[in-house]
């Protein structure tokens, strides 16, 4: 079953390497969207695919890269409104 979330990952997280290090996996798992940096040093996702990969790409993000520190990983179910075109891309 395919779905969408939106996931917030708190902590020191806006480095390019966290960034990047999401962007691999969910490329590897056939994930489509996006993550960006928002306020407080925090990143937001936006992931869409089968659910199984997307639980995949979770264990993932609570993970990190080496030099990230994860505090909290929120998860919310989202409407996909967007068309990611098939990719996951790094914002800004």
């Amino acid at each position: 079953m395919r779905k969408c979330l939106k996931v917030t990952v708190q902590g020191k997280v806006q480095e390019i390497a966290y960034r990047a290090f999401v962007q691999k996996h969910a490329q590897a798992l056939g994930i489509e969207g996006t993550i960006q940096n928002i306020e407080a040093g925090n990143v937001v996702i936006y992931a869409c695919g089968p659910s199984d990969k997307l639980d995949s790409l979770i264990d993932h993000l609570y993970k990190g890269s080496s030099a990230a520190r994860i505090e909290d990983v929120i998860i919310e179910p989202y409407l996909n409104e967007k068309d990611f075109r098939g990719v996951f891309r790094i914002i800004g």
